[in-house]
């Protein structure tokens, strides 16, 4: 299966149609945080530094800070870091990947063609200069063979099964993603997880927030967005359908068009429902 082939399965399964931030999620002030692994889409331009396990970054994005991994890292084709890359296992650079800071790899290091490294590195392990399996492909060998599976449409269902089911929810940035002092803006809906704690303004085409999570921004939606049990939110929520669960606590306003709130969360600022607002109670 070429790479062209393997972009296109991976795109029609559900792997990168949602940005999923797993529990206990951290969007600091420079970094985004996660002790599981992190699957970044290509065209994406992220102003934040990566700390997770696994990192897997596709091709034509931009990170504007470090990106450290506690396991292997993968860098695809044309990608540029602004800042200093550490990897604990191996690492894979593809082709005419430009690195602003200095890179450490505790393990092999996989590199391709044109890569640029502006201050020092060094790797624990061997170097290979070549150009390493592109990561969309390298995503779908592997899953093939470690489960026996052949052909393009086993491939997709198994995927879908793996992303449904996965036990340790990867972090997920769909392609296209944009987060910057302003905002984190998804092409996408966007899934929260519990004990969460973001700064930042959100804009996704869907929000849903598990529990226990604060996030120290706005909320936008262009269709809907559901704030789970005893989340906080230091902003607006906007969409056009808003549900408001029990415990829940906005500071700011809620517009939009149907408004669903629980009659023990609280709303500091203003309700704006154009089309009914109703307070309820779960059964």
């Amino acid at each position: 299966m070429d790479e062209e082939t393997a972009a296109f399965v991976v795109s029609s399964t559900e792997l990168f149609k949602t940005c999923v931030l797993p529990n206990k999620t951290e969007l600091q002030e420079r970094n985004l945080k996660t002790k599981s692994d992190i699957l970044v889409g290509d065209h994406c331009n992220i102003g934040y530094g990566l700390y997770g396990n696994d990192i897997a970054i596709c091709e034509l994005s931009t990170m504007h800070g470090d990106v450290v991994a506690e396991g292997d890292l993968r860098i695809d084709n044309f990608c540029e870091v602004h800042g200093t890359v550490i990897c604990n296992g191996d690492a894979y650079l593809g082709e005419g990947v430009k690195i602003h800071g200095k890179l450490t790899v505790g393990g092999n290091l996989d590199i391709g063609d044109n890569v640029t490294i502006d201050k020092e590195f060094k790797a624990l392990g061997d170097i290979a200069i070549r150009n390493p399996m592109p990561v969309v492909l390298y995503l779908l060998l592997y899953v093939m063979t470690m489960l026996h599976i052949e052909g393009e449409e086993s491939t997709k269902k198994k995927l879908n099964e793996l992303v449904a089911e996965a036990q340790a929810t990867p972090l997920v940035l769909p392609p296209k993603t944009t987060m910057d002092l302003r905002y984190f803006s998804v092409p996408t809906p966007m899934e929260i997880g519990s004990n969460c704690r973001l700064h930042g303004n959100i804009k996704a085409e869907t929000v849903k927030v598990r529990k226990d999570t604060t996030i120290f921004g706005s909320i936008q939606a262009s269709k809907r967005v559901k704030v789970g049990p005893r989340d906080a939110v230091h902003g607006d929520v906007a969409a056009k359908n808003i549900r408001v669960e029990r415990g829940a606590d906005i500071l700011g306003d809620l517009i939009g068009n149907l408004v669903w709130l629980h009659e023990d969360a609280r709303v500091s600022g203003v309700i704006k429902a154009t089309e009914g607002l109703t307070i309820g109670r779960n059964e």
